[in-house]
């Protein structure tokens, strides 16, 4: 890999974290200074790579269990566009190098979309989580979702810190699981103030839909 490009050669139009996210660009995330973008399908390598250097209780935490890596077809599902999306988190510096990953699958039938995130040990704590989170939470809308699931234990108070911070309502039911749902912003919410200009008629989000630029 040699750096991305768009399908006329040309390098992507890159965006801070407080831009309003638009299709298929890189984000970039200052603190950290990584950029983020779709992934592609022939990157399960890399993607599986990443695994193999999160420690036990980083992937723990991600998958409530035991998992070493994803399989082709759950790849292949997981960047289809279609029902699900999912983002590759480098530093400029090492492209080929992934250091997360960050996953929306939409439900069957339903108006929602399953969160998931993965991200390298030495990469935590740096409020990475936060920003892809928040990314998700713009991007979701693409794949017909109302609203962000997710499932995370109890000893995960770094997700769930991040999920209570974006305003996601937490069930606090049996077991070691906690039970999340953060929903989307509306429209106006996600379009940049120069576009709300241009829009303002604009309403909440009822139904999937995609933005004016989409």
């Amino acid at each position: 890999m040699n750096g991305v490009h768009n399908e006329a050669g040309e390098s992507p139009v890159l965006q801070t974290e407080n831009a309003s996210p638009a299709v298929d660009k890189e984000f970039r995330h200052g603190p950290t200074g990584t950029l983020t973008r779709l992934a592609g399908a022939a990157e399960l390598a890399a993607v599986n790579e990443l695994h193999s250097r999160c420690s036990q209780d980083s992937l723990h935490k991600r998958y409530l269990g035991t998992r070493t890596g994803l399989t082709p077809g759950e790849w292949q599902h997981m960047t289809d566009g279609g029902t699900a999306l999912t983002w590759v988190t480098y530093s400029p510096e090492s492209p080929e190098h992934l250091i997360a990953v960050l996953q929306l699958v939409g439900s069957a039938g339903g108006d929602s979309a399953d969160l998931g995130l993965l991200i390298e040990d030495p990469w935590q704590n740096r409020k990475l989580g936060t920003a892809l989170v928040r990314h998700a939470r713009t991007q979701g809308h693409r794949i017909g979702a109302t609203a962000i699931t997710g499932t995370v234990d109890r000893q995960n108070t770094a997700m769930l810190r991040i999920l209570k911070g974006l305003g996601a309502s937490l069930s606090f039911g049996g077991g070691s699981v906690i039970d999340a749902v953060l929903a989307l912003p509306t429209i106006d919410d996600r379009l940049a103030p120069a576009q709300r200009e241009r829009h303002p008629g604009s309403v909440g989000m009822a139904s999937a839909g995609c933005l004016p630029l989409c």
